[in-house]
């Protein structure tokens, strides 16, 4: 629901221009870019917030076989 509700689409394709507050989206799961190099998100791997370097984090979702569906930025 957050992810067709909220904020204007983003190309997910393109990971560069995000900044702080944008939204990524994957299956099951959302995340929140802290700055230009990472974001923050509920791991569920180890059921703890974590902080997590933006480009590994969207490598490592990839290659989990649960593609970004969608980045939004709010306001």
């Amino acid at each position: 629901m957050q992810e067709r509700a909220l904020g204007t689409a983003l190309p997910i394709d393109d990971p560069a221009g995000l900044r702080r507050g944008d939204l990524v989206f994957w299956k099951g799961h959302v995340a929140i870019v802290r700055d230009a190099t990472s974001l923050v998100h509920a791991n569920a791997f180890h059921m703890a917030v974590a902080i997590e370097p933006l480009a590994a984090a969207l490598r490592r979702i990839a290659d989990a076989g649960s593609p970004i569906t969608a980045i939004k930025r709010i306001g």
